[in-house]
Parts: C-alpha cells; sequence; structure tokens
C-alpha cells in the first residue's frame, strides 16, 4: 500500500469515528459538572427557605455555601431534591437534612454547609475616642456578621446612648458590651446579703462586696458569719445570688 493511500484511509475512518460521537469524553464531564451544579444551587436555596422560617428576614440574612455534601446526593440530580431542613443550631459549619428520591424511595442524607450569619445592629458613624459620650447622631443600623464579632454585641441603640467608651472604635464597628462603662449598684466593701439557694432549701447571708459589679455580674463576697468566701451574681443593690463556695 502506497503512502498516499494509507494517509486517506486514516483520515476517513478518523472522521468517521468523530462524527459517531463515541470520542467526546470532555462534553460528558462537562454535563457532570453542571448537573453537580444545579444540584448544589437548588440545596442551598432551600436551606436558606429553611433559615428563612427560624428567622426574621429583616433583622437577620444569611451567606450560605457549600462545605461538604456527599457524591452520591449530587449524583441524585436537582429533580430528586425534596426538601431540606435544619439539624441543630445555627453555627459557622452548620448541619442541615436533605430529603431526595433515591431508586424509588424516599431517602435522607446529612451535609454540612458555611453560614456567615448577618444581623442588623447599632454601629458607630465616625471614629470615637476612648472616653467619649456616645450620642444618637454617632450611631446607625448597619449588616454585621455575627461569626466575626464572637463578643456579645449591644443591639439596643437606645441603650448605648449616653455610654461613655472604654476604647477608641473606627467608623463603621459595632459595639460589644466590653467597648463600654457600666454603672455600677454594688461597690467593693458595701454590706450585701448573699441568697444562697440548696436542695429547696432558701438561706441569707451577710457579707462584703470585695469587688465593683453592675447587674448580673458575679463577683466576690467575704461573710464574717461563715468565714467564708463566696462568688454570686447581683440580682439589685445589696442581693446577691450564690454561685458557689471558694
Amino acid at each position: 500500500m502506497n503512502t498516499r493511500l494509507f494517509i486517506s484511509i486514516l483520515v476517513f475512518c478518523t472522521a468517521v469515528f468523530v462524527s459517531t460521537g463515541t470520542a467526546k469524553p470532555s462534553e460528558s464531564s462537562a454535563m457532570f459538572v453542571e448537573r453537580d451544579i444545579d444540584t448544589k444551587q437548588i440545596i442551598l436555596k432551600k436551606a436558606k427557605e429553611q433559615l428563612s422560617q427560624h428567622f426574621s428576614g429583616d433583622i437577620y440574612r444569611f451567606e450560605i455555601k457549600a462545605r461538604w455534601i456527599p457524591r452520591r446526593l449530587l449524583e441524585a440530580g436537582s429533580q430528586s431534591i425534596i426538601g431540606v431542613k435544619l439539624d441543630g443550631n445555627v453555627r459557622r459549619y452548620t448541619n442541615f437534612d436533605v430529603f431526595y428520591q433515591g431508586r424509588q424511595k424516599k431517602r435522607s442524607i446529612q451535609i454540612q454547609l458555611a453560614v456567615d450569619v448577618e444581623k442588623k445592629v447599632p454601629v458607630v458613624t465616625r471614629r470615637l475616642r476612648s472616653g467619649s459620650k456616645i450620642t444618637k447622631q454617632d450611631l446607625k443600623k448597619q449588616w454585621v456578621s455575627l461569626s466575626r464579632n464572637k463578643d456579645e454585641l449591644i443591639e439596643d441603640m437606645d441603650a448605648l446612648v449616653g455610654k461613655t467608651l472604654r476604647r477608641t472604635l473606627l467608623s463603621g464597628q459595632p459595639v460589644r458590651r466590653t467597648f463600654v462603662s457600666r454603672e455600677y449598684i454594688v461597690e467593693a466593701g458595701d454590706q450585701v446579703r448573699v441568697l444562697i439557694q440548696k436542695k429547696g432549701i432558701r438561706v441569707q447571708v451577710a457579707g462584703e462586696a470585695r469587688e465593683n459589679g453592675a447587674k448580673g455580674d458575679k463577683i466576690r463576697i467575704y461573710s464574717k458569719e461563715t468565714r467564708k468566701k463566696y462568688v454570686g451574681e447581683i440580682v439589685r443593690p445589696g442581693l446577691i445570688l450564690w454561685k458557689n463556695t471558694l
């Protein structure tokens, strides 16, 4: 067989092979990738709808990303997804149960999504130095990521007005409870009553506060009556709820 004839036959066979569509693995791969993306989007959409049922959309909003979704769930396809249910509390990595139709039977499987929760809370509108008193004009409501602000944020704007800052804040920064000074209702040296409740028995012991504190703070108290030291939570001026004995 001469060289020219061999090349002609080879070109013809190649053309026939390609035209039959038997050698297009890239198209199949693209189809599977598109299916996985569609399924993932449906799951994320239903997960966001589930969160909206638990949290008001006027106060909260969510950014959700897939962290772990089993391969067999993605392979089931978007049409098989029936519903998504929150499993437990909302955390940075939150578990959900996904219900889907598989092999003529309703099935469920657990997935994990990365959830960034944002909430509208007061932030300062300008740079405020430590020692400044907060005015209403210094505040506005803004979306703030709760996962990036682990300390408890003050959410009531009126509760911030008149408070004194203990540290400098930059414009747009939310205010944590530890950032503002609070009014002490018990001061070190005050005579207080420690309410001790154990197994249905209530006893009050006289003592002396060893620390300053606002309502809800835990402080140390010393009692001459019992010659013991206690830790208690401030209920109101002069009254401490016993927590433990030192």
